[in-house]
């Protein structure tokens, strides 16, 4: 993966994981939030990365994994720390940077599925 970053293309590698979504912090100049997935997001986990420009390209400043792939990412508007990622599972994740772990709620809202005329309670 690859951002732009004041004028310079900036690449990091991250064997193992593909990125499906990434968005700059609209509070620290630079920062960058990637959602990933394993096997291009048909099976295995995911990894939320957020990212730091330094002079030899990005530095990772922290990950967070996830049971499944990370479909997307945004940042809150009230708060430079806290991001959202939603995953294959059909949860969304609340994340916070300042902590080493994570997530900090989970919402997982969709337990019943609408299959062929009947629904299937999961």
């Amino acid at each position: 993966m690859s951002a732009v970053c004041g004028g310079a293309a900036r690449t990091l590698r991250t064997p193992g994981r593909h990125g499906y979504a990434a968005e700059f912090s609209p509070y620290l100049p630079g920062r960058l939030a990637c959602a990933t997935a394993q096997h291009y997001g048909i099976a295995g986990c995911g990894t939320l990365l957020i990212l730091d420009p330094d002079e030899a390209g990005l530095r990772l400043f922290r990950s967070f994994d996830w049971n499944d792939g990370l479909f997307d990412v945004t940042w809150s508007e009230n708060n430079e720390h806290v991001l959202i990622t939603c995953s294959g599972d059909g949860s969304l994740q609340l994340w916070d940077t300042a902590k080493a772990a994570g997530p900090l709620q989970v919402y997982k809202e969709h337990t019943q599925e609408y299959v062929q005329g009947s629904y299937v309670v999961k």
